[in-house]
């Protein structure tokens, strides 16, 4: 039975791809984003031909799915690497995107995150889903409305003694409420968040700042997104071909070799 998890993760990557192809203008992550939510899309349609028991029927998109996988289990284990080396013992929150389990994509990729922190020495005390309100497939509530600071400060709120929110979900688009959250205001020296969906455009004093404590940055260009350029094995050369680690430390370096990647 088709669920309605699936097809709203399915609606919602492509009112997400509209949305990013409307801002392409206006922010350099943009192309990067849409992704994003073309994988929200393979991972919805994936769980849908899982759960009708043709799963891997379709050879093509089959492959897909798998190489998608391999590149976010490999932009998982670098992320989770850098923290538990740079951030050893320390209390780490994930969060996650609402009904993961119905993306194989998505459930991946979190599944490695949380494995690879604990074995780099993290502290994982939770994982929390978005909590987006409940939309109608036929009629789905748009995301730059339902995505609100709230949906994150309530997780914030609750972890108040958590040093580093891995955020693996979209932040809200809407200008008013991306401010709104909470994490723009933590003590860098006691909390910060690590975005893993890279979404940095408008972010570069608040990654100079250690707000951001790590994100991984989706390299511009249809180079970084060939469906048919297979995922190398290295995790190292796999995270590569797609991102580009942005930390406190190199950001002036990035800002000189990615200018594309910051707002002006």
């Amino acid at each position: 039975m088709v669920t309605v998890g699936s097809i709203a993760a399915m609606v919602i990557g492509l009112v997400g791809i509209i949305i990013c192809q409307k801002k392409q203008k206006t922010n350099g992550n943009a192309q990067g984003l849409a992704f994003v939510f073309l994988i929200l899309i393979l991972g919805g349609a994936g769980f849908m031909l899982k759960e009708q028991g043709i799963f891997g029927g379709d050879a093509e998109m089959n492959r897909i799915i798998k190489n998608e996988i391999r590149f976010t289990e490999a932009r998982s284990q670098i992320m989770a690497d850098y923290i538990g080396k740079t951030y050893p013992g320390q209390k780490v929150v994930i969060i996650t995107e609402d009904n993961v389990e119905n993306s194989p994509i998505s459930k991946a990729a979190y599944e490695k995150m949380q494995a690879a922190l604990t074995a780099a020495g993290a502290n994982v005390v939770a994982t929390e889903p978005i909590q987006l309100p409940e939309s109608n497939p036929e009629n789905p509530v748009p995301m730059e409305i339902a995505l609100t600071a709230k949906v994150y400060n309530d997780i914030f709120d609750r972890y108040k003694d958590a040093n580093i929110f891995v955020i693996m979900s979209q932040l809200p688009f809407a200008g008013p409420e991306f401010m709104k959250l909470k994490c723009w205001k933590f003590d860098p020296k006691k909390q910060s968040v690590v975005l893993v969906n890279g979404e940095i455009y408008n972010l570069k004093n608040i990654i100079a700042k250690g707000l951001v404590s790590a994100a991984a940055a989706m390299k511009t260009g249809p180079e970084a997104y060939d469906p048919d350029k297979a995922a190398p094995k290295d995790v190292q050369a796999a995270f590569d071909v797609r991102y580009i680690l942005v930390t406190p430390k190199n950001i002036k370096d990035i800002v000189g070799k990615n200018p594309d990647l910051f707002a002006k």
